[in-house]
């Protein structure tokens, strides 16, 4: 039995570590609905409420944000759409299946993870200025999916290795080939990992700003971390920081839907799962 005196301590420590977390949070929203003129402080209740940081925010043709926002999009659909699907071959591979150099070739994957990401951005950039593909969807969504695939292969192959055994020996018994195994009888167990990796890699990538900043340099494919950096920047000249947390609202925004959308997503597949169970 947990004592009251414990109940008491675990909801203190989760509600001080809840206020730091959301602190942020609600000062740049109070900020915000501030008028973009004037002084604000991050916790004053704004007077009066104004949308129109936002709305300067949005139409600041420099900034671009609405534009960015949908080659973020892009990008990050891509790179979690394919990512997930390589992921779950691979970690199909190395959680199932005995094969020579398994352990070596995961222990690369894992390699992966350790490898600080920032020094691998000059060697990218001057490969791919070599090949010409500086400036485009592909020199953000391939490095991308490169990173990805790391923890997204690590993160599967602890899923399958966990996989009920006789779940697998009974399906190859039916005559089940390891395809069939794989997409009919795994996978659509699967939705909670799968659906909280593709969350993890979509916020990944969304905020992957070191990346968007040296292999695009055209304004219109700018990505929306760097149509925020405009905004960072010009805080010690014509803009205030009322536009700069109306636009950090606006970017943050979709990562926010995506997060409680697919978080609901993956909440209900693993309740039922432990119902069917």
């Amino acid at each position: 039995m947990v004592s009251k005196r414990e109940n008491a301590i675990t909801y203190a420590v989760l509600y001080t570590f809840g206020f730091f977390a959301l602190f942020p949070f609600i000062s740049t929203l109070l900020v915000a609905f501030n008028p973009p003129t004037g002084a604000a402080k991050g916790l004053a209740i704004p007077s009066p409420w104004s949308l129109d940081s936002f709305i300067q925010a949005w139409t600041d043709p420099m900034a671009g944000i609405g534009r960015s926002m949908v080659n973020s999009m892009i990008v990050a659909v891509s790179v979690v759409a394919v990512s997930v699907f390589f992921s779950i071959l691979t970690g199909f591979a190395f959680g199932t299946m005995k094969f020579r150099g398994s352990k070596f070739l995961l222990a690369l994957f894992v390699l992966g993870l350790i490898v600080p990401y920032e020094a691998t951005i000059i060697p990218l950039y001057y490969e791919f200025r070599a090949i010409g593909m500086l400036n485009n969807y592909w020199s953000m969504i391939l490095p991308c999916i490169g990173g990805s695939m790391a923890f997204g292969t690590y993160w599967m192959s602890a899923f399958f290795r966990s996989f009920p055994r006789e779940l697998i020996d009974s399906a190859k018994s039916d005559g089940a080939n390891r395809w069939t195994l794989l997409w009919r009888v795994i996978v659509p167990t699967a939705g909670a990992p799968i659906f909280a990796m593709a969350t993890i890699l979509f916020i990944w990538t969304w905020n992957n700003l070191l990346l968007a900043i040296v292999m695009i340099t055209d304004q219109k494919l700018q990505m929306a971390p760097a149509a925020l950096n405009y905004f960072v920047g010009r805080q010690y000249g014509a803009a205030s920081y009322q536009v700069t947390c109306a636009g950090a609202l606006l970017v943050a925004l979709p990562v926010m839907l995506i997060y409680y959308v697919l978080q609901r997503r993956y909440g209900s597949d693993a309740l039922a799962g432990a119902l069917k169970g």
